[in-house]
């Protein structure tokens, strides 16, 4: 692992077994650790394992870890490969493969009592995708049946999510919510990544509740509805679990709203907003379903279908 602290000195360490990575990694011995002398570092950051020939990371913060850009999920884990950027507060950090280099140590004096948790003020494009007429079907099919379904489900969505850059938030009972940060700038790229994750998972969506077995038959029918909307929102923490990530904006709010009309009010499994729409435009084909109220918002929003060209 090489990085490139805040004063432009070069680091290296090797990765053996595990490494941790914070602002204060108390108790862990100074060859297996790497601080992070920045307030928007956890104390206890973030994990990598070397296992079998395999580098995962781990995130435990408050702020995130991003690899090449993409934010993990809160507690999730995710594998590195040679080449690939790990970003922690003020530092990115390069995997390279299969070079030794020398332990880092640093001083407890460099140490912070508290992590100050970082609000980012950002353009966020938001997938949600839930199931329709969600409680009629829980009440009428056995909880463990139903689990199983949505366990199988979820993971394939969540698949196509992390496939197109994206970053599952939650999931919600019969909902998937899912975001792609744009990073300070508004970019086509991003809300074209979330557009194409939700044609896919429409796709996989239809295939498996077709394909379930004869036990599953009366969920054969299920169908979901996709709401996708990009807007300003602040990406922060509430409470003091770092995994209780907070999206809050109106393009957030507009995503569930979205997700509640299609298939179901309007036609379309899929609906956007005029925003992503005007983003995603020129790569794929948008078709307008007209305005419609949104509930708890004022006015009307236009919408839009979308396909691939």
């Amino acid at each position: 692992m090489e990085w490139q602290d805040v004063e432009g000195h070069c680091h290296h360490i090797d990765v053996a077994e595990r490494l941790y990575l914070g602002r204060i990694c108390q108790g862990v011995a100074t060859d297996k650790r790497v601080i992070i002398s920045d307030a928007g570092v956890s104390r206890d950051h973030a994990i990598m394992t070397y296992t079998g020939g395999m580098l995962t990371i781990k995130d435990s913060s408050r702020n995130g870890t991003r690899v090449n850009g993409v934010r993990i999920t809160s507690g999730g884990e995710q594998q590195l490969n040679p080449g690939d950027v790990v970003h922690i507060g003020s530092i990115k950090l390069q995997v390279i493969f299969p070079e030794q280099f020398n332990m880092y140590e640093t001083s407890d004096a460099e140490q912070i009592e508290t992590t100050r948790v970082l609000s980012l003020h950002e353009t966020v494009t938001h997938l949600v995708a839930d199931i329709r007429g969600f409680s009629t079907i829980a009440q009428q099919t056995e909880s463990s049946l139903l689990f199983e379904v949505l366990s199988q489900l979820y993971e394939s969505l969540a698949t196509i999510v992390h496939d197109n850059q994206g970053t599952v938030k939650d999931f919600a009972g019969d909902a998937i919510f899912a975001f792609w940060e744009h990073n300070e700038k508004d970019d086509p790229a991003i809300a074209r990544n979330a557009c194409y994750a939700a044609l896919v998972q429409q796709q996989a969506a239809t295939t498996f509740f077709a394909n379930l077995p004869e036990k599953f038959s009366e969920l054969r029918y299920l169908k979901l509805g996709w709401g996708i909307a990009t807007g300003f929102a602040t990406v922060s923490h509430y409470g003091v679990r770092s995994e209780n990530l907070a999206l809050v904006g109106d393009s957030t709010n507009l995503a569930f709203r979205l997700s509640g009309l299609a298939n179901k009010e309007l036609s379309s499994d899929i609906v956007i907003c005029h925003n992503t729409a005007e983003m995603v435009r020129p790569s794929m084909l948008v078709t307008p379903l007209g305005e419609v109220d949104t509930k708890g918002r004022e006015g009307k929003e236009p919408v839009f279908s979308i396909s691939e060209t």
